[in-house]
């Protein structure tokens, strides 16, 4: 009695939305609107002679990430508990695709994007969400096989569907994807109840797979250099040392909107893979901590979706917002750690921030779902409101007059 009370009293925005999110969100989009128009001035105004080029594809991708985001929301997480795993055969047909020469498009020697005539799609933003979409459901319907099975074959296929999704990605190649969805798999894989030693060896077998891979070819030379940097300065290591320059002359306080120097032609991708460079080189520490906050307060708002729904029995709900926060905030931590010279380059945008329609518009779903998450906990928890309920009523009657007035007219 006392919950549908509390359903009735507070509006249903209020009841249904959560507000840290919604803010945090808000604000990260602002902030990256901002910066990443600062970043990208140079080299629009080079490539296309517009300052403004970059900004304005922004600006599409986020109206319609926003679309996308609302429809996704509309959508009750039931629904992508069943056609979830449905989507996987799709997203690696998708990656076997983008690496043929006539569909994908190559860019800096990688095929990550599917032309499709005046935008692209990055296929590996699509494979994250989808994955943890496909982690989410398995584990629900394996979890006590996951936890309390003496072998190891339930834990074998999502093993091998992950495996073969690094290895489609590798492929193109795209190693920091590869490093963010593994680590976001195993971090989901711990929640279901596998056990800490079963997932001790995945995690070593994990890197001794990865070390060789690291170790070849280009990759092998970027990691020579992110060792001594200073030494391959105007080599391998020129953007990690430029990086290194744009953070070190910030500050405290930044040198101020628009004033960085490493931006103009010196820091490489400044509106994409370096922006968080940028952004210290002009906001300073003080905008460091500010950003790092509000990813915080975005990855907590995930887990306290995901406890709310876990603790109302919703658990592939859960496990869908434990998911994203794990994936914001590693990709966050691999962006930062790369732009401080604290890990070897890799290719990895800062969410909501940087500059690419495919991540903002993937990232502005994986939000809406997270919302959508806390919308069903809320239902499942408090029921529905009396003006929801009118409204659902109100909704059911025009479509029993509207199938009556179409038998009427056959």
């Amino acid at each position: 009695m006392i919950k549908k009370i509390c359903a009735d009293f507070k509006p249903s925005w209020q009841l249904y939305v959560d507000r840290g999110l919604l803010i945090s969100v808000a604000m990260l989009l602002g902030l990256g609107l901002v910066i990443m128009m600062s970043a990208s001035i140079a080299v629009a105004e080079r490539k296309y002679g517009n300052i403004y080029h970059f900004f304005n594809r922004q600006l599409v991708f986020l109206v319609i990430g926003l679309v996308a985001g609302y429809l996704t929301y509309k959508i009750k997480t039931s629904f992508w508990q069943s056609f979830g795993a449905k989507l996987l055969p799709v997203v690696l047909l998708l990656l076997v695709v983008v690496l043929l020469p006539v569909i994908g498009k190559e860019v800096n020697g990688s095929h990550r994007w599917i032309n499709l005539g005046p935008v692209s799609l990055q296929v590996s933003e699509l494979a994250k969400l989808i994955m943890i979409m496909y982690l989410s459901g398995y584990m629900v319907r394996h979890g006590k096989n996951l936890s309390q099975s003496a072998s190891y074959q339930p834990l074998l296929v999502p093993l091998v569907v992950l495996g073969i999704t690094d290895g489609l990605l590798m492929l193109e190649p795209d190693f920091g994807s590869v490093v963010v969805l593994t680590a976001t798999g195993i971090a989901l894989l711990f929640l279901g109840g596998v056990k800490f030693s079963r997932l001790l060896i995945l995690f070593v077998g994990a890197i001794a797979v990865m070390i060789p891979l690291v170790m070849m070819g280009y990759r092998g030379a970027r990691v020579m250099a992110f060792l001594d940097p200073w030494a391959y300065a105007s080599g391998k290591a020129y953007q990690t040392v430029h990086a290194l320059m744009a953070v070190g002359d910030g500050g405290w306080f930044g040198a101020g909107l628009g004033a960085s120097i490493q931006k103009l032609f010196y820091l490489p991708e400044a509106h994409n893979d370096f922006i968080f460079a940028v952004l210290a080189e002009e906001f300073g520490f003080i905008g460091i901590v500010f950003t790092l906050f509000l990813y915080g307060w975005l990855v907590q708002r995930a887990f306290v979706i995901g406890f709310r729904a876990d603790r109302e029995k919703l658990h592939y709900a859960a496990y869908l917002a434990y998911g994203i926060g794990f994936w914001i905030g590693f990709q966050v931590l691999f962006h930062i750690g790369v732009n401080l010279a604290l890990l070897p380059p890799k290719g990895l945008t800062l969410p909501l921030i940087s500059y690419g329609g495919s991540s903002l518009l993937i990232t502005m779903i994986a939000m809406a779902l997270l919302m959508r998450v806390h919308r069903d906990t809320q239902i499942a928890r408090f029921g529905v409101s009396e003006k929801e309920a009118q409204k659902l009523k109100s909704r059911m009657t025009r479509k029993k007059n509207n199938s009556r007035g179409a038998n009427y007219a056959r």
